[in-house]
């Protein structure tokens, strides 16, 4: 898989990837955050319907395999994100 069109190959990332990071990075702005008493943020997972609007607009047909990576990667980043 080539990803998109007029998209340059992926570098890094494993070829059967390539169409899970491209959702999530179109999705990426759709992530929820709470304020903590103590004043830092924390990530809680992406917003659904914000995601699924961005990947709609983005033109990418959402499958539940492909939805399921999409969930792998979030969770890395929810990970990473909040410092865990």
């Amino acid at each position: 898989m080539a990803g998109r069109p007029g998209h340059q190959e992926a570098e890094g990332v494993w070829r059967q990837n390539v169409e899970a990071v491209e959702a999530f990075l179109d999705a990426a702005t759709q992530f929820n955050r709470i304020a903590l008493a103590d004043g830092r943020i924390r990530a809680t997972g992406l917003n659904y319907p914000g995601a699924q609007a961005a990947w709609a607009l983005g033109g990418t047909e959402m499958t539940p395999a492909l939805f399921a990576k999409v969930q792998m990667i979030e969770g890395g980043a929810l990970a990473e994100m909040n410092g865990s």
